[in-house]
C-alpha cells in the first residue's frame, strides 16, 4: 500500500465521523496542557475543513478546555475506531474564530443550552442538578485545530501498519514508521 494513501483514508476517517453519528471518530479526545499540567477530554468533532486541514469543535467560554487553549494553543487529538483497529494521534494549534454565527444557527435549542448554563462550567454545585440554563451571557465559542503531524496506526493480525505525516502549509510529507 502507498503511504500517502494510507494517511488519506485516515483523515478520510476523521472528515466522516464529523457527519456520522454513529463514527467512533465523532468523539475525539482532545488534549491541551497549562502550567505542565496535561488535560484531556471528550469533543464533538463538527466540521473538517480539507483546505487547510482543520477540524472545528465548540466549547463555551467559561469553560477550562477554552482558557487553556488561549493560554497555549499547542494541543492534540486521538482518535480510535475498534472495529477497524485503528489510532490516529495529530498534533495541532487552536485557534478562535470570529465568525462564530453561522456554527450557532445550525444548532437545534437542546445543543444552544449547553452555551448558557449556570453557573460555569466547572463550578462546584450543591448536588447534581444544581445548575440550569439560564445564563444571560453568550459564550459560544468556535475553535479551529489545525493539524502539523498526524501519527496513524492500523493494528492487524496479519502486520501492523503504522505512518506519519507532516503538514506545513500546502506541502505534506508522509512516511512509514515502525509500529
Amino acid at each position: 500500500m502507498n503511504v500517502s494513501i494510507f494517511i488519506d483514508d485516515a483523515i478520510k476517517t476523521i472528515q466522516r465521523g464529523t457527519v456520522d453519528r454513529k463514527s467512533p471518530f465523532k468523539l475525539p479526545v482532545l488534549s491541551s496542557s497549562i502550567d505542565n499540567n496535561i488535560h484531556q477530554r471528550i469533543v464533538v468533532a463538527r466540521r473538517y475543513n480539507e483546505h487547510d486541514h482543520s477540524l472545528i469543535i465548540y466549547t463555551d467560554h467559561e469553560s477550562k478546555k477554552y482558557h487553556q487553549l488561549k493560554t497555549n494553543p499547542s494541543c492534540s487529538l486521538l482518535f480510535w475506531d475498534p472495529k477497524k483497529r485503528l489510532q490516529v494521534q495529530l498534533a495541532g494549534e487552536a485557534s478562535f474564530l470570529e465568525n462564530k454565527a453561522e456554527y450557532w444557527d445550525k444548532l437545534n435549542e437542546n445543543q444552544k443550552k449547553d452555551y448558557v448554563i449556570n453557573p460555569f462550567p466547572g463550578t462546584e454545585i450543591s448536588s447534581a442538578d444544581g445548575y440550569s440554563y439560564d445564563s444571560a451571557e453568550y459564550r459560544f465559542e468556535v475553535i479551529s485545530i489545525h493539524f502539523k503531524t498526524l501519527d496513524v496506526l492500523e493494528l492487524s493480525p496479519n502486520g501492523h501498519r503504522r505512518a506519519k505525516s507532516i503538514l506545513n502549509k500546502n506541502e505534506r510529507e508522509d512516511f512509514w514508521v515502525s509500529p
